[in-house]
């Protein structure tokens, strides 16, 4: 039985994560390349929360007691978190996530914010913030965005993130490329369309290999990408819920954590760049 949680994922539940970090990553010992692991890896997040192996594209093996089958699990998941419903669906998502779905919105939003967030507090209409507000609604006019998805909505709940210690959670200095986030979430779609029957292997890996080259564009190693992912995920959250936004910073944390210590993780097994050294210590 699953769940919908934050980012368009699913959580299986009866499996916390808690007890998740405690047990090994599951490896099935599939042949495949390092460049096949270091894609798959990118949805490692995701991988782990659905305790399923790291080196197949299906999500495998089937849950013991599990009501639902795996198949059953990700199309119920992929219509109620994400609208997809066939393979068209899934491949023009992957497609808005490839191209950047929510990382260029905290590239746009997150400097403006943290800028507003240090001015000192003024009654009248000349703060930077309400500046701000006024460029970013005819932005939002001139992107076609309507009046409940404007981007000085985004804006308002970052720089209330912001004031309220929320984003003090996250790796500091403050990673500003997000890219990962979406990245991540790339490969939790094509895993869950192949697993689903929308999408052949084949071209799963086409999508999740795509996705592999942009994020070594962006990142050094697997620190500066899990730091990418923690900070777009905990934006999504407060864009929706700041409570609930508060709440993740812990857990993903301690997810990331474990992704980068236990010996089992397979951002243990292979560097993001091949030839650079495994554990990515240095800081971001």
């Amino acid at each position: 039985m699953t769940e919908v949680v934050p980012g368009g994922g699913l959580r299986t539940v009866g499996f916390p994560m808690s007890k998740a970090d405690a047990n090994p990553d599951l490896w099935s010992g599939a042949e495949v390349s390092d460049d096949q692991i270091r894609a798959l890896a990118l949805g490692a997040y995701y991988c782990r929360s659905w305790g399923a192996y790291n080196d197949t594209v299906a999500f495998t093996p089937e849950l013991a007691g599990s009501k639902e089958t795996r198949q059953e699990a990700t199309v119920e998941g992929l219509h109620d978190a994400w609208g997809v419903d066939n393979a068209d669906d899934a491949r023009e998502t992957i497609r808005r996530l490839l191209a950047g779905m929510h990382a260029p919105l905290f590239t746009l939003i997150h400097p403006l914010a943290a800028a507003a967030s240090r001015e000192a507090y003024r009654p009248d209409r000349s703060s930077i913030a309400n500046g701000h507000r006024e460029f970013l609604q005819v932005l939002s006019q001139f992107r076609g965005y309507d009046n409940t998805s404007g981007l000085d909505r985004d804006y308002d709940a970052w720089l209330q993130a912001i004031k309220l210690g929320i984003t003090d959670g996250l790796p500091q200095p403050l990673n500003t490329d997000a890219t990962a986030w979406d990245l991540a979430r790339v490969v939790f779609i094509a895993r869950s369309a192949h697993t689903a029957g929308y999408l052949d292997e084949e071209e799963a890996w086409t999508h999740m290999l795509a996705g592999l080259e942009i994020a070594q564009q962006h990142y050094r190693n697997w620190r500066q990408f899990g730091s990418g992912f923690l900070t777009g995920a905990i934006f999504w959250a407060a864009t929706r819920d700041l409570a609930a936004a508060k709440e993740q910073v812990g857990e993903r944390r301690r997810m990331l954590s474990a992704l980068h210590s236990r010996p089992s993780s397979p951002w243990r097994r292979v560097a993001l760049h091949p030839g650079t050294p495994v554990f990515g210590t240095t800081p971001s």
